[in-house]
């Protein structure tokens, strides 16, 4: 969008109702969790014209690394087997129409975030090494709802289209805890 002057007036609105009426296209990168976790805090605004492209999924959320994990058993056995582990497996999770469904059952917490994030088709980044272990259950939450049932040491990082206000998840990271307020 060309550089612009503007003038409005207006009072008592939030946020996303100001961006949407300094620009025909806004987003907002949002952060979920830490200190705050009811509250999203925003990272970056943007202002665009109708007719240019969405800013880059990575403008504002980069991350230095990415976890991978590698699970499985080379000693499967049969079909029957493989069902049965199947039906009692510890940690499953599903991602469908925007919203997540989660059972951990003693879980360590950062192959649960691998788990959701791979689900979810988002970058996972591990700060922090977290001994913690989750046993959870919940059916279709959406992603800021898990975010904030799980853990403090979890930061959900997304978009929000404030046209659409379709919610674009970015990446999720474990990060360590913050250390005690004296």
């Amino acid at each position: 969008m060309e550089r612009q002057k503007v003038t409005l007036d207006f009072g008592g609105l939030n946020l996303e109702a100001t961006l949407r009426m300094l620009a025909p296209q806004a987003y907002v990168d949002y952060v979920l969790g830490g200190d705050d976790p009811e509250q999203p805090k925003p990272l970056a605004i943007y202002l665009q014209g109708l007719n240019e492209r969405p800013p880059s999924l990575t403008a504002s959320v980069r991350g230095n690394s990415e976890a991978v994990l590698i699970e499985g058993n080379t000693e499967d056995g049969s079909d029957e087997q493989a069902q049965q582990k199947k039906d009692e497996d510890p940690l499953k999770v599903t991602f469908a129409n925007n919203l997540l469904s989660v059972r951990a059952h003693k879980q360590p917490l950062s192959v649960v975030l691998f788990k959701i994030a791979s689900e979810v088709g988002v970058p996972f980044e591990m700060r922090y090494e977290s001994p913690a272990v989750v046993d959870v259950e919940f059916s279709n939450y959406s992603l800021e709802q898990a975010v904030r049932s799980l853990s403090p040491e979890v930061r959900f990082y997304y978009r929000l289209d404030l046209q659409t206000f379709q919610t674009q998840p970015l990446r999720l990271l474990l990060a360590a805890p913050a250390p005690p307020k004296s």
